[in-house]
Formats: C-alpha cells, structure tokens, sequence
C-alpha cells in the first residue's frame, strides 16, 4: 500500500464487518465462559473458608453453579442494558460523550466549514448527510462516526479538530469516518461497546460487595467472622476477575478496530487523492499537546470509534491501544514521512449562535488561502473526471457504490454550489427543510387540479406559515436542475432530526398525502418519498432488519418487478424496455425472472423491496449488478433512471454516489 491507496469493495467489506460481528460475539461468549468458571472456583474458595472445609461436595457443586449463573446473567443483563441504552443510534453516542448538534445555519467559520466538507462527502458517496456533533470542551484532535445504519448516522467532532486542522487535513479526517460509514464498522462499534459494559459490571459487583463487607464485618462471632471472611475473599475475586475480564475486554477492542484503522486510512487517501491531508491530521495530533485525548468520562470504553487513540496508553501500552501507533499510521499513508510532527494550528473560535444571511448560503465568506484552495479542487477535479472520461472508457457501477472519488467530491462541491442561495438556506433549517421537501413535491408546471389539490393538503394539514415558505421557494424549485433534487433531499436530512418525534411523524404523513393528491405516484415522487421514508423510520425507532436471505434465485419474481419497473425508467419504448430489461435478466441467467408489462407501480415495487432488502451483502451484490446491467443497457443513464436507480440502492441499503457529468456505464 505504498500509495496508500485501498481497493474498495462494498459488499467484501459488509461481508467482513458481518464476520467481524460474528467474531465478536464468539469472542464474547468465550470471555463470558472463561470467567463464569472463574467466578464459580472463586464462590467455591469463599465457601470453603466460610466453612473451615467442612462442606460436603454436593453443596459446593450448588454454590458453583449459583456463582456461575449469577456471573453469566450479570454479565450478559450488563450487556443488554448498555446496548438498549445506546439504541437510539449515533446521537445518543454523541450526547453521551458530551457532543451538541451543530446548527446547520451556524455562523463559527470552523463549524461552518466542518459542516460544508462532511455535505461534500456524503453527497459525493450516496449516503443521507449525517448530523454533526461538537464536542467542545474537548481540545483534542479528535472525531468519530457512530451509528446503526447510515440513516442514523452521526459525525462528532471535537473543538480541536475543527480549529486545529486545515480544510485538507480536516477532509483527510471526514473520509476517513465516512469510510467507517460505507465499511459497516459502526454496528459492531456499538456491539463492542456493550461487550465492554457487561464485563465491566462484575468488578463493580465485586466492589459493592467489598463495601458492603467491610461495613458489616465489626463486632462478630467467630462464625459469623468466618462467613465474612468467606465474602471478602469473594469479592476481592470479584474485583480480580472483573479487571481481568475488563483487559480481556481492551484486547478484544483493540484486536476488532486496529485493522480497520488502517483500511480507514487507506480509504481516506483513496476519496481525497491526497495523503498530505490525512497524513497532515495525524502529525498535528503528534505535535499537539492534548494530542487526541478525550477526557469525557465515556471515553474509554468508546475509544474504538475515534480516529485518534482517545485515551492515554495504560501500563500494558500499546497492547491494550485501540489504534495502532501514529507512526505506523503516517508511514502507511506516506512513505517518504521525515518523522516530524506539526503543532496544531490556532484559531479563536467565534460565536456560534448566529444564523448566517441568505447570501452566505454557501458556506459562508472564505479567506484568501480557502478561495484557492476550492478553486484548486475544482480544477483537479474538472482534469480528474476528463482523464477518467477520456476515450469514452465506460465505467462499471459497482466500482462506484461504497466509495467516493476526487471527482465525486469536486463534483459534488458544485452541485452544492449550483443550488439556488434561498434553497439551500432553507434546507439547513429545520422548519425550512419541510418546506423544501414540500416544494420538490409540487406540481408547480401544472395548473390544473393535480396542483390546486396539493395545495389543498398544504393548506388544511401542513404547520402554520409553511404553505407560504413553500410558495416563496416555487421559482427555485420548479427551475431546479433535474440532477440537484435528491442532493437537495440529502441536505434536508439532517435539520429533520431535530424535530420532535411528533413533527417528523406529522411530516412523514403529509409528504405522503402531498405525493398522493392527485391519486397517483410518480417514479420520482417514489424516489423521493423512499429516501426520506428510510430515514424517518431508522430516526422513529421502527426500520426493521428484513428476514435474511441468502440466495436470489427464490427471489425472482421480486427481482423481475425491480428490474421491470428500472427497464421502463430509462426507455423510450417498450422495445428498448424489453431489451434493457433482458440484459438485467443476462446478469442474474440462474433467477427466473419475467419481464412486466405493466406501468409503474410503487405499492408492488415497495413490496419486492421489502423481500429483497434482507439478502446477504453478496447476493445484494448480483441484484445491483443486474439493476446496473439495465441502465447501462444503453451506455447512458437518463435523469429520471438515475434518481430511480439511486433510491432502489438506498432502500437496499447500497450507497450509490451520483454520476459525473457526460459518464457513460458499463
């Protein structure tokens, strides 16, 4: 990896991060064995000098099995507790370790440009733009993903990471957490963390019994002095096992996430095409004084999930270190590293209570120095995408899922840019955000019923003042460029989280009742309503994980809806439907799969999907292949086909970056 450069496969690292979770739990269970035996020999010890010896064996079996179960439902109670605590997702992982949501209208340069540079990424890599958390009592450089699914997903940062690092040393940090994102890491971080919960609690267990011991051991018998003897030994065993367990736990965390550390890395260099960048972030944690310490009292059983090593080494060292070494990590990414450190820059941070104006929508007034550098991003990425382009080279669309290119990032910054100022002032408010979403709903070319309908819905179901946001944002919207509406949809996302559990619900509802007023759902009103739906559901609490399965070709029916309804996005005819359809059949020839003649219909393809989205990550990989061998059919994909192609991806849980302009597929 002496560019630093990973080759990434979406679906080979689901499948890693499903045997990742699978080594977990065996991991798990083998801990949890190794010290409900220890427990068990412990109570029988405790028994023994209670009694003198004088016990008979059948007792002591009883006692070692009580010990053993005790200290299995302790652990495993511990576990499940620690994990129901951290269900709601990455914002409470982020509230937990003292994080606050960055206002998306936030005026603080450094917040603003954290903010601009995780929109890029996520744009430029097909995935909802996650919320950003500040941590900013921290002084660390530091920063996190955590998450579920990357519908819940969040980014904290802390405040030495945003003042600290220069937009490319900070974009080297962002795709490296949206790496996590895209690698399915997030899920077993969580798992992790649960796992270090319950081992823990035994030696609390033991330290609780120590207390209440000593308390009670004053002015005894003899007897009674034996059987408090019997349970100090018990709890000092206790305490003994339960730091053991909790070390066994360290190198459980550390052995899961320092590989993924430097695959992480190595797809950060990969997304940005700048190990400078990456490598520059790593050197300011080297040569600041508060390095990447987080001092949040969370911090140690959550280290896993930073990018820095979030907790100084304890007496074992590296060998209970979550992160390998900062050396190795620079080497990895640039080979010719003199060995020097960087200070960490020093900036002062501003208020960042005030909204920005309208006319600083995007992103508010850079600096000299920041102005060159976007136009240097613009231009590498203009000669990045020619070089990728050139010769009419047709590019496979699953190269693309699950990652991001220099082009996608450049090409995403001016589609933000492209977006009208009103819009995209609008879209990072949470009471705005509907609004937008409303207008891209509107029929606004129609002046017929369809439209006096929907403004009727408005009307009697949307809050107070929002139909008359909507109407100010028609002129934008109804001009909108066809390619910007789902960006636009992305950036909606994450101001949608701070609603309250009873606004996203009264949202959700009139969303739908907005795409239904004229009595029919277009292939893009689908799209749209799939997208924010997916995301509504993983915020309420009520996405379901589907039914596994690990083959496709009991699927067919559900595939041939999916590819059919894909066939005729993208055709001018039936003729070219029924052979855009046949290539999608070629991909997957063993499926038995049937071309549909019928027209668009969103109740039988949401219902395919529901089928379809619980297959394994490798036979999710043969369905995209054969979605893609349908758009590709032509060697160009259509508006329309491209919004519809992205959305069936997100609902299957497959992040599809948006296509470069003039690219052909293959």
């Amino acid at each position: 990896m002496a560019d630093g450069r990973a080759t990434m496969d979406f679906f080979a690292h689901q499948d890693r991060a499903r045997g990742r979770t699978k080594l977990l739990v065996a991991l798990y269970v083998v801990s949890v064995l190794v010290t409900c035996v220890a427990v068990a020999a412990a109570v029988v010890i405790a028994a023994l000098v209670a009694s003198k010896g004088d016990v008979d064996a059948a007792p002591l079996a009883g006692f070692a099995a009580a010990g053993a179960a005790g200290a299995a439902l302790l652990i495993a109670g511990g576990t499940a507790y620690r994990i129901s605590e951290l269900r709601g997702g990455g914002s409470v992982v982020a509230l937990q370790l003292g994080g606050r949501p960055i206002d998306e209208s936030t005026s603080d340069p450094s917040e603003r440009r954290v903010l601009n540079v995780v929109e890029e990424m996520a744009i430029a890599s097909g995935v909802p733009v996650p919320p950003v958390y500040m941590m900013g009592e921290e002084r660390g450089i530091n920063a996190f993903a955590a998450g579920y699914e990357p519908s819940d997903a969040v980014i904290g940062v802390t405040r030495g990471c945003v003042d600290g690092l220069t937009r490319d040393e900070l974009q080297g940090v962002m795709a490296h957490e949206f790496s996590h994102i895209l690698n399915g890491d997030m899920r077993t971080n969580i798992r992790l963390v649960g796992v270090l919960g319950g081992i823990v609690l035994l030696s609390l267990a033991g330290y609780t019994l120590l207390r209440a011991t000593a308390y009670s051991g004053g002015g005894r018998g003899r007897r009674d002095g034996r059987g408090v003897a019997g349970m100090m030994v018990l709890a000092i065993a206790l305490v003994a096992i339960g730091g053991i367990g909790s070390v066994c736990a360290r190198l459980i965390q550390a052995a899961v996430s320092r590989q993924r550390e430097f695959l992480a890395d190595a797809s950060a260099v990969q997304f940005t095409r700048n190990p400078g960048g990456i490598a520059g972030a790593l050197r300011r944690i080297g040569g600041g004084a508060q390095r990447a310490n987080i001092e949040n009292a969370h911090a140690r059983e959550m280290s896993h999930m930073f990018f820095g090593n979030a907790v100084a080494s304890s007496f074992l060292g590296s060998a209970l270190a979550s992160h390998p070494p900062l050396p190795d990590r620079i080497r990895r990414v640039d080979p010719n590293w003199d060995g020097s450190m960087l200070d960490p820059l020093e900036r002062s941070p501003a208020p960042s209570t005030a909204r920005r104006p309208a006319a600083e929508s995007s992103g508010g007034p850079l600096s000299p120095r920041e102005q060159l550098e976007r136009l240097r991003d613009r231009r590498m990425g203009r000669e990045q995408a020619a070089e990728q382009l050139a010769g009419h080279a047709a590019i496979p669309l699953l190269a693309l899922i699950g990652t991001a290119t220099p082009q996608h990032v450049a090409h995403a910054r001016g589609m933000l840019d492209r977006l009208p100022a009103a819009l995209r002032e609008a879209a990072h408010d949470p009471y705005g955000c509907r609004a937008v979403v409303y207008a891209l709903l509107m029929h606004w070319s129609s002046d017929d019923a369809s439209l006096r309908a929907q403004l009727d819905v408005l009307q009697r179901r949307a809050d107070f003042g929002v139909l008359r946001v909507v109407r100010a944002l028609e002129t934008e919207a109804a001009s909108l460029d066809r390619d910007l509406r789902l960006p636009l949809l992305e950036l909606c996302l994450a101001p949608l989280q701070r609603l309250s559990r009873g606004q996203l619900q009264s949202f959700a509802r009139n969303t739908r009742a907005l795409a239904e007023a004229d009595g029919r759902i277009e292939p893009f009103e689908w799209a749209l309503l799939r997208v924010l739906e997916s995301h509504v559901e993983a915020q309420l609490g009520r996405s379901k994980d589907a039914i596994t399965r690990s083959s496709l070709n009991r699927l067919g029916k559900e595939a041939a809806v999916v590819l059919s309804v894909l066939a005729r996005a993208g055709a001018e005819d039936d003729e070219s439907a029924w052979r855009a359809f046949e290539a999608g059949a070629r991909a997957i020839a063993q499926v038995p799969t049937q071309f549909r003649e019928t027209a668009f219909d969103h109740r039988a393809l949401d219902a395919a999907l529901g089928e379809l989205r619980g297959l394994v990550p490798q036979q999710k990989r043969r369905l995209i292949e054969a979605c893609a061998a349908v758009v590709g059919a032509d060697g160009d994909i259509a508006p329309g086909e491209a919004e519809l192609f992205r959305a069936l991806a997100a609902v299957l849980g497959v992040p599809m970056p948006p296509l470069l302009p003039g690219q052909r597929v293959a």
